[in-house]
């Protein structure tokens, strides 16, 4: 019986641990995308489009990633989803294709997609840096990550 007491207590210190550690993943993750630096300029050649089920957000998946990065799956969401949409880029966007996009390189955990904050297909920019970066700033405030 005692025994089984002290894994119970252990059980419910893992959860707490676990649970205190992740109040503070937000606040990291806004604090880390507020900074312009850590922002790069990437190219990478298109082998994935789809939307999500409620189809506010597009993943685009990338093959020959420059620079590299922790994974080669991204979205566009909020704000910046409807901007690229209103410039074509369901037309414009095609399996192969090379295009040049902002995001930063951090990757926050299992199961995470980061964030294209600028995109250009074809040589046309279809979302601006500037303005997909202060989007993406409002929809973290929004989510309550700031």
């Amino acid at each position: 019986m005692l025994m089984h007491m002290k894994y119970i207590v252990l059980f419910y210190m893992i959860v707490t641990v676990f649970m205190i550690s992740s109040c503070t993943y937000g606040p990291r993750m806004y604090e880390y995308y507020s900074e312009k630096d850590n922002y790069v300029c990437a190219t990478g050649t298109v082998t994935g489009i789809r939307y999500n089920e409620s189809r506010d957000a597009l993943y685009i998946e990338f093959d020959n990633l420059d620079p590299q990065f922790s994974d080669h799956n991204f979205k566009i969401e909020g704000d910046n989803l409807s901007i690229v949409k209103s410039n074509g880029i369901d037309d414009k966007l095609k399996l192969g294709e090379e295009v040049e996009f902002f995001s930063a390189t951090r990757y926050f955990g299992d199961g995470y997609v980061m964030p294209i904050v600028g995109i250009t297909v074809d040589g046309e920019v279809l979302l601006e840096f500037d303005e997909g970066y202060e989007n993406l700033l409002k929809v973290l405030k929004d989510e309550g990550y700031n």
